[in-house]
């Protein structure tokens, strides 16, 4: 039994060693500030552990590469290594700390994107994984007209 147990051991441990680590992934990229354009402020709170971002992520993207939304800019704030500071270090860089400090508080949210009016820092809406690619663009084109 011990060596039916010990071979399933190695099997499972030679099936793994070809993924890869979380030392091995791209860094993401430096955040800068959005252009004087910008009136709406999109901002993806980001985690590589968080599943609702791995489900959210793929649509946004496609949303971004079938249209064009003036005024919109993209951001995504990474949270993987759960280090708030730099986390609100970004959330300024954007000019919306304090739109993020009081949406979170202490407990930072993942897995969702921000539509933010540059202008009052005030959310407009929030896009969830649960929203359609259709009803993500409806959502963004929706800010981009209130702004």
């Amino acid at each position: 039994m011990r060596l039916i147990l010990a071979a399933a051991a190695l099997s499972v441990a030679a099936a793994c060693s070809g993924q890869s680590t979380s030392a091995e992934t791209t860094p993401p990229a430096a955040i800068t500030a959005p252009s004087e354009d910008a009136r709406v402020i999109a901002v993806m709170s980001y985690a590589d552990w968080c599943g609702s971002c791995k489900a959210l992520d793929p649509k946004v993207k496609a949303v971004q590469a079938a249209n064009t939304f003036d005024g919109v800019e993209f951001f995504t704030i990474d949270y993987t290594k759960k280090d708030a500071d730099a986390f609100f270090a970004d959330a300024a860089t954007l000019g919306v700390e304090a739109t993020m400090r009081g949406e979170f508080g202490n407990k930072i949210k993942t897995g969702k994107l921000y539509l933010i009016e540059r202008e009052s820092g005030e959310i407009i809406s929030t896009v969830s994984k649960s929203m359609s690619e259709a009803e993500i663009a409806s959502a963004i084109t929706d800010a981009a007209a209130l702004s």
